[in-house]
């Protein structure tokens, strides 16, 4: 994360100081520019003032000659006024033009529109310079006086003088797009003579300087670019530098977010392959252990068969003496009934009725054996029938402890082996006679079928002692009784049986039970044909 955050800060540095040498260059290009703006117009404005006062010096020289050129001179003020009215027509910026005596005292003054006040004032002329020291007229403006001698045969006949106003000058040798654009400043020496505009401060000023040349005086010209112009500018370049640090900003952003981005592929990429390499490592002990489970219930299942048909060898072997026993016992009391003792016929009943219970143990072992191992044919058989028949070999018991049964009517078919399936309600109906209790009063078993997710649970219930819950897996193992049962005959295999039959016909066995008010066991056939 760290080494991220950097990479993207050093991009944004990088594009930064890309962006800066662009704005950098920019502005140096845009001052450049600008300069070389400012420079040429304070060129031309150079140029056209010195023109402008170049003409009008021009036009007096030209009047001058005029009024000599008449013999005898005629310096007449009607003369001078006529002729003064024509250079005030042709040539505009005069203010004032003015006649004055050898002594140099004004005798005949022109002044359209405004009030003489110049007659008998001296005329402001400077020997060796045709164009006077700037000075002060009315309202704080500042002008000159361009003056000419006039001679005739050699001898000065007066002064020729025409006053100009320096903003007059200005604003007609200047353009109205340079006097818009453009701070100018006019001085002649230290004294400044022409102001228009304010120069503002902006860090920076940028100018130009000229010295202009008017009849043997020399003015300086300064030009500073209009504050309009350069705000324009500035706020360009502004804008630039905020839309580069921005664009830099975004991409160092998204540079970072792609850092990111390809973090989180790099981290699911290499937790994908760790994933695939634990699935493969996984499926490699699934296979092992799938392949030891497989030789484990192979060989469980070879040791199954193994034990059933040493189980059956051992049962059938043993039921050839217990016959024989019990022959003997019968032979015994045939040929010697009268002289056998009471002790020793009460001894020969211990030993029938012992022989009698491993005659039942046997037989029990021998069905247990034979399930799924002898297999019988399958077909569909009411169920009802095979209850009949049940209860029909049941029928003296049943008697004899005056049971009432009531059988569901319409009992479904099922799948199955007859004969197993038979074993299985016999067992069932067995134990439900065999533990309905003694001091029952109204002695009862059901025999029916639900239906429960569209497949048919089969049940026998009875009204007997019950059975505690934690007895219920117990019961279907083999040879475990229950501590109530001890009284009764039986050999502990029956409920093994009825499991195990279950089971081999696909379905399932289980009970409920609450003590002293009876047990219900309930069983499923997985109808295959279906």
């Amino acid at each position: 994360m760290k080494l991220k955050k950097l990479w993207s800060i050093l991009l944004f540095i990088l594009l930064g100081a890309i962006t800066s040498a662009l704005w950098r260059s920019q502005v140096d290009h845009e001052h450049e520019m600008i300069l070389r703006h400012v420079e040429g117009a304070a060129e031309i404005a150079s140029i056209r003032i010195a023109g402008v006062v170049d003409g009008r010096m021009a036009a007096l020289e030209l009047l001058a000659d005029r009024w000599v050129d008449k013999y005898p001179p005629d310096f007449s003020r009607e003369r001078f006024v006529s002729f003064a009215e024509a250079v005030f027509e042709r040539y505009p910026s005069f203010s004032g033009i003015y006649w004055a005596d050898p002594d140099g005292y004004i005798r005949f003054d022109y002044q359209p529109g405004e009030d003489s006040d110049r007659l008998g004032k001296r005329i402001q002329y400077s020997p060796g310079s045709a164009i006077s020291p700037c000075f002060d007229l009315a309202a704080g403006e500042k002008g000159f006086q361009i003056v000419l001698p006039l001679r005739f045969e050699g001898k000065l006949q007066g002064y020729l003088s025409g006053e100009f106003k320096v903003a007059q000058i200005i604003n007609f040798a200047l353009p109205s797009s340079v006097i818009k654009d453009f701070v100018v400043s006019v001085y002649e020496g230290d004294q400044s003579i022409f102001q228009h505009g304010v120069q503002r401060d902006h860090g920076h000023e940028i100018y130009s300087k000229r010295e202009i040349e008017i009849g043997g005086r020399k003015w300086s010209l300064k030009m500073n670019l209009g504050p309009g112009i350069y705000s324009t500018g500035s706020h360009w370049i502004f804008l630039f530098m905020v839309f580069g640090i921005l664009l830099s900003a975004s991409l160092s952003m998204l540079f970072y977010l792609l850092l990111q981005r390809l973090e989180a592929y790099r981290t699911s990429r290499d937790l994908a392959l760790s994933e695939v390499t634990e699935r493969k490592r996984v499926e490699v002990i699934l296979q092992d252990k799938e392949k030891r489970l497989k030789d484990l219930v192979s060989e469980l299942s070879t040791k199954n068969s193994e034990l059933e048909s040493f189980i059956y060898t051992i049962s059938h072997d043993l039921k050839t003496p217990i016959v024989t026993i019990g022959g003997f016992i019968g032979a015994l009391r045939e040929d010697f009934g009268l002289a056998i003792p009471k002790e020793a016929e009460r001894y020969l009943d211990y030993m029938s009725a012992a022989s009698r219970k491993m005659e039942a143990l046997i037989n029990d072992l021998l069905d247990l054996s034979r399930v799924g191992r002898l297999v019988g044919k399958r077909a569909k058989v009411p169920l009802g029938e095979i209850v009949r028949e049940a209860l029909e070999t049941l029928k003296p018991n049943i008697e004899s402890r005056c049971i009432e049964v009531d059988v569901q009517e319409n009992l479904p078919e099922v799948y199955c082996e007859k004969k197993r399936l038979g074993q299985v309600l016999y067992n069932l109906l067995g134990n439900a006679i065999k533990y309905i209790g003694k001091d029952n009063h109204a002695p009862r078993i059901d025999i029916g079928a639900v239906e429960q997710n569209g497949q048919p649970v089969f049940f026998v219930r009875d009204n007997g002692i019950g059975i505690e819950e934690k007895f219920f897996d117990k019961i279907f193992h083999i040879f475990e009784r229950l501590p109530s049962a001890a009284k009764e005959e039986g050999t502990g295999i029956g409920l093994t049986i009825v499991k195990r039959i279950i089971e081999y016909h696909g379905g399932s066995v289980w009970l409920t039970s609450e003590p002293g008010r009876g047990s219900t066991f309930f069983f499923t056939i997985d109808d295959k044909e279906s």
